[in-house]
């Protein structure tokens, strides 16, 4: 396995960064998109009844989605057999990065963490609005009639199910509301794209290594020696043990099986019980996506994990014990946010004003832009006018000027910062829970500050604020990085990600109609949480706003400044001293359920990591890598096979039995 290929997440060498990449071809050629065609829609209805319906996988809440890696792998075994027979037919490096980007556009877009909320929120209240909750005068009636469905007869048959989709009556109310919100999705999209375009160049000068990429790029580029070494395939069987040991287990129980998934330990001894669960996990790929992390990132992480549950506990001596108090561990994240942003903004300053320079016709700004996603000048005008865009559609759904100003800015900023940290350090997962611009702005300026109708609009937006876990830009930054690295052209990975984006939202919504009018929100057989955690939570919420306002939370605001310019000290200190061990992004994502549920195989990996470099130097890292990468590849390869043996067998697996719990 080439060198330079595989030493991911420490400093590289200007001798490591050699290319030997193919020459550059284009990866938009019929038969990729007739692949698109068949496997965007067959994908959205797997993801429906494998993460809505069925809730026996989380395919898309960890960065990488098991069902594209198995993709890949699917593609490397019919180049084998393609090479033996019809060398010509062979699907270029191209092309796999176009499908394997076509399809991970889509899965995010159909995943757990985006459109699967929208669709479940839309429909929530009509159906819950009665006498005893009130809901027709405190919230239907305030609902924007172009962005919600309001014909009764067809929401009561999407919740008792045993119906179909295809009759007219079924599909027409759905039309018009379910194209505005594809089309501010798709705004959306194109946003995100438009700011890929401004950082990606500053991105790659500060040397980010994109770990998460560079699993596919392994799979893509280097598979003829990948493949060939024996640490690799010992670590797919130990991977691939855990989940077909878990289907054995399923079918016949008297079977063993390994132990999966997240197990929660706690305790009732005070002060200790302030702390709350402690969580074990021990999926296989999350002890390989973490052994990817950057040695001080896997350190920061555990460290300020760890110190997070020493801040609950020593609270809970002086007398605080109230959740979402002093103290204010989560609301320190946010405040991180924000100065990592500001950090990210300040380092890029000189990129970002030749760009806008140059975009502002400053012809004496010489930036050749011919080799990224999009020329600067659309770029900058084209955030301007997505942003435009952005904040008319919330204002035209009831949303104040300055509300959706606010809101946007506070949900970009966390958009970038999201990012950042998937291209520098490649976290497994993360889950920045409902901390968002619905929860900033009434803890900042009290409830009454906000009218009804920016109220109603958070709470339409919740499926963008209630985990800040799948934003379509982290998917777009490790795109970018993957073209750079296979010579394909950036230009036609932005053309793939639209096409897909735009395809992807229509299948999405096709699926989710499709099982919920088979299947029925109300029935045993729908599994999944999401009539409570994306129906009832986000009007709730805002009930809650109604019916108990709440004053400025001083408190709150403290502790957002307080992880601002802690985050900023602690950029500073890395940014001066080798020596520094903490990384601001540890500190950020302490309060991170995601992280949290894995911080045993994050100490793990990096105990594991820090000892091959320190005895045995990079060699032994290198020599090391290809089995955790096979970890990743064999739980993920009998994942996705699991899943499908559940829906073509009908097994009916159990709720969480599968890579989920994250």
């Amino acid at each position: 396995m080439a060198a330079p290929e595989i030493s991911v997440g420490e400093p590289v060498t200007a001798s490591d960064t050699t290319s030997t990449a193919p020459a550059r071809r284009a990866p938009l050629t019929r038969r990729v998109l007739a692949l698109a065609a068949l496997l965007i829609p067959l994908n959205a209805w797997w993801l429906t009844e494998t993460e809505y319906v069925r809730y026996t996988d989380n395919v898309t809440t960890q960065a990488l989605f098991f069902n594209v890696i198995t993709l890949l792998l699917l593609l490397v075994g019919v180049n084998r057999i393609l090479r033996a027979v019809r060398p010509a037919w062979v699907f270029t490096p191209q092309e796999m990065v176009a499908l394997y980007v076509i399809v991970a556009v889509a899965s995010g877009l159909a995943g757990h963490d985006t459109l699967q909320i929208l669709f479940t929120t839309l429909t929530f209240p009509i159906r819950n609005a009665s006498v005893q909750t009130d809901w027709t005068d405190k919230i239907v009636r305030h609902l924007p009639g172009h962005l919600v469905i309001s014909d009764k007869e067809a929401i009561d048959a999407l919740y008792s199910g045993n119906s179909t989709l295809y009759r007219w009556e079924h599909v027409q109310p759905w039309l018009v509301p379910l194209g505005w919100w594809a089309f501010f999705t798709l705004l959306l999209v194109w946003t995100m794209l438009c700011l890929v375009t401004l950082f990606r160049r500053q991105w790659d000068a500060e040397r980010l290594t994109y770990p998460i990429a560079e699993i596919p790029l392994q799979v893509i580029a280097e598979e003829r020696t990948l493949f060939r070494t024996p640490l690799l395939w010992l670590g797919f069987a130990v991977g691939a043990s855990f989940q077909l040991s878990n289907l054995i287990h399923a079918l016949f129980p008297s079977v063993p099986a390994v132990t999966t998934g997240v197990h929660n330990f706690s305790t009732n001894v005070f002060p200790w019980s302030a702390a709350g669960p402690l969580p074990l996990t021990s999926y296989a790929f999350a002890y390989g996506l973490t052994f990817l992390l950057p040695t001080q990132l896997g350190f920061s992480v555990w460290f300020f994990f760890l110190l997070s549950r020493l801040e609950l506990v020593g609270a809970a001596m002086l007398g605080y014990t109230e959740w979402g108090k002093f103290p204010y561990v989560q609301q320190q994240g946010v405040g991180a946010i924000f100065g990592f942003f500001l950090a990210i903004v300040w380092a890029a300053r000189g990129h970002l004003t030749r760009v806008w320079r140059m975009a502002t016709g400053d012809r004496s700004v010489a930036l050749d832009d011919s080799e990224e996603p999009l020329p600067y000048r659309l770029a900058v005008w084209g955030l301007i006018a997505g942003m435009g865009g952005l904040v008319c559609f919330a204002v035209a759904a009831g949303m104040q000027w300055h509300t959706a100003l606010l809101y946007l800015g506070i949900l970009f900023i966390i958009i970038v910062v999201t990012a950042r940290i998937r291209a520098e350090l490649g976290l497994p997962t993360f889950e920045l829970y409902q901390v968002g611009a619905d929860q900033v702005l009434p803890r900042v300026a009290g409830t009454n500050a906000w009218t009804h109708g920016d109220m109603t609009v958070m709470s339409l937006f919740f499926f963008l604020s209630r985990t800040h876990r799948q934003f379509p830009m982290q998917v777009q930054v490790d795109a970018m990085h993957l073209g750079r690295r296979t010579q394909t052209p950036l230009r036609s990975l932005t053309a793939v990600t639209l096409l897909a984006s735009a395809f992807g939202i229509v299948a999405a919504f096709w699926a989710f109609l499709h099982a919920t009018y088979r299947v029925g929100y109300e029935s045993a057989e729908f599994q999944g949480p999401a009539v409570w955690a994306f129906g009832r939570a986000p009007w709730q919420k805002m009930e809650g706003w109604l019916g108990s306002p709440t004053p400025p939370d001083t408190g709150t605001i403290q502790a957002y400044l307080f992880g601002t310019v802690f985050t900023l000290f602690l950029s500073a200190m890395r940014a001066r001293f080798v020596w520094w061990p903490f990384h601001p992004a540890g500190y950020l994502v302490s309060g991170s359920f995601g992280l949290f549920r894995l911080w045993l195989p994050i100490f793990v990996s990096w105990l594991v990591k820090v000892l091959l470099l320190r005895y045995g130097g990079l060699g032994a890292y290198r020599r090391a890598l290809p089995f955790f990468l096979g970890l990743v590849l064999g739980e993920f390869a009998a994942g996705f096979l699991r899943s499908v043996l559940d829906l073509a067998f009908g097994l009916y697996l159990p709720a969480g039995s599968g890579i989920g719990g994250l």
